[in-house]
């Protein structure tokens, strides 16, 4: 049995200094066997012309809750299912849904109560379930990191078939973003600062092969809590390679901003993970019963195009006997439209004039509305 109860007081020590005052907020490393996976997958998605699928696919996700040997530091159970809840609100318009696969894993071992980033992932190889997403809960997460003992939030893995897991650290697991950014590596996004490809340009020429290679997420500088009030408004004032003042965008999951800020995926983000998840993870099979309690099924859908020309899909979670009512309002709240339609659908909108509107669903127990724009 391994005994580190001196890397234990090291860590303890180092809370006075400002290695524990500055966690890092996320462990995911971009390797280059990475990139040249992820290079190519992009290649192949953004000369495909493909967009995203309105679909309703389920990811089985694997709770494993480690705690010391006497049973304490264990996250709740509760709070975690809680944030999957969120997360499935973030990923909605990806087109899948996270389901629990089995029982909750609960492991009381003090040896990897303290987690070190890979070397500790022995306990991961023995507990994983194959070929599902396997989280891990842990009370302590660190890495070395050029002799320096770092504590860090997360970390995830792109790509490799082999490796289905994100460890995540108590504390940053249900703060709303930080187990919805991890995901996001795992479904093959960078960060929207990231390098690894180059330094994106303020002026978007670069924005398709550098940065993260969303044209549609801003250069990003590398966001912090010092760059980002708690107002959740950039105050920063670099500048990229030629003399431009980044604008970042300080909601997005994938960067590095306040966790309270970030809530949001660009379309670009989306349709990739989607891509990513129907061509590349489309291996995820849950070799148990899956949980159908465990996840909350409130009514949602997404639209696709938002905004659209003639036509707009409708894909919704409603499940069960109840009908499902469809009213469409402009914005000055006359009614367009009122039929019953099924889960998933396409409404033509070639005869609505130019504007914004209203579309409600009512399964007669919940009603949800989201605003979709007719373009031309």
């Amino acid at each position: 049995m391994k005994k580190r109860w001196s890397v234990f007081f090291l860590i303890q020590l180092m809370c006075f200094s400002v290695v524990c005052q500055q966690e890092i907020e996320c462990g995911t490393d971009v390797s280059s066997s990475d990139i040249k996976i992820i290079q190519q997958f992009i290649k192949t998605l953004k000369t495909s012309s493909s967009a995203l699928t309105p679909l309703d696919s389920i990811v089985p996700i694997k709770f494993h809750i480690v705690g010391y040997s006497n049973g304490s530091s264990m996250i709740d159970s509760l709070s975690v299912f809680n944030e999957i809840d969120l997360v499935n609100t973030s990923y909605f318009n990806a087109g899948i849904r996270f389901k629990h696969c089995g029982n909750v894993n609960y492991i009381q071992d003090s040896d990897y109560a303290l987690f070190e980033k890979i070397n500790d992932e022995t306990l991961c190889d023995s507990e994983d379930i194959e070929n599902v997403l396997n989280v891990y809960f842990v009370p302590r997460l660190y890495k070395i990191s050029n002799g320096d003992t770092v504590n860090i939030c997360g970390y995830a893995y792109l790509s490799g078939l082999t490796k289905n897991r994100i460890i995540m650290k108590n504390s940053c697991a249900t703060n709303g973003s930080t187990l919805a950014h991890e995901i996001g590596h795992y479904f093959s996004l960078f960060h929207t600062h990231s390098s690894s490809l180059g330094d994106e340009l303020v002026n978007g020429s670069n924005c398709n092969s550098a940065g993260d290679t969303f044209c549609d997420t801003p250069a990003d500088p590398t966001l912090s809590s010092s760059s980002v009030t708690s107002s959740c408004i950039y105050i920063g004032n670099e500048q990229d390679s030629n003399g431009d003042f980044y604008d970042p965008d300080v909601n997005n999951f994938m960067s590095y901003s306040r966790k309270s800020c970030r809530d949001f995926f660009s379309n670009d983000q989306l349709n990739q993970i989607a891509a990513y998840f129907f061509n590349y993870r489309n291996y995820l099979n849950c070799p148990l019963d899956i949980d159908q309690n465990l996840v909350a099924e409130n009514l949602n859908f997404n639209i696709f195009p938002n905004p659209a020309d003639e036509i707009i899909y409708i894909n919704s979670n409603h499940v069960g006997g109840n009908l499902l009512f469809l009213k469409v309002h402009d914005l000055t709240g006359r009614l367009i439209l009122d039929v019953v339609v099924s889960a998933s659908f396409i409404l033509d909108v070639q005869s609505y004039s130019l504007g914004s509107y209203f579309l409600t669903l009512s399964s007669g127990t919940e009603i949800r509305t989201k605003k979709f724009v007719k373009a031309r």
